[in-house]
């Protein structure tokens, strides 16, 4: 049984595609882990992932928490290292076998890097 990391943008076209994958997975016995946003708490945990929301929204549509005008992923971009250190910080005492992720996903290389595990991109065709 493998431990999985699903690391996946928050909007429909992202989650809804991977969370099939992430699903199936499970089915045949993969333990998942998914970061996603709070608003698919839900959905992820109903198909037996264990979910971590991110520290920093990467929802477009979100104002930061300093009520600036920057959305979520425009803050995530600009301050690259907050956004790491709490996927990290979360994952900490977790051992991956590999990672899951868009080829769009911000910092995939750096936090596979960090947490020293094999990535994998999927394509979504629309």
């Amino acid at each position: 049984m493998s431990q999985v990391l699903f690391l996946s943008k928050p909007s429909q076209n992202e989650v809804n595609p991977i969370l099939s994958l992430a699903s199936e997975m499970i089915t045949r016995g993969e333990q998942v882990t998914f970061f996603s946003s709070d608003e698919f708490k839900l959905p992820i945990e109903h198909i037996g992932a264990d979910f971590k929301a991110y520290a920093t929204s990467l929802n477009v549509f979100n104002k930061s928490e300093e009520g600036n005008q920057k959305s979520g992923l425009i803050t995530a971009l600009l301050e690259p290292m907050k956004f790491i250190d709490g996927i990290v910080e979360q994952t900490k005492g977790l051992k991956f076998d590999y990672a899951v992720f868009s080829p769009a996903y911000p910092y995939a290389n750096i936090i596979t890097q960090m947490l020293a595990i094999p990535k994998t991109q999927y394509g979504v065709s629309i």
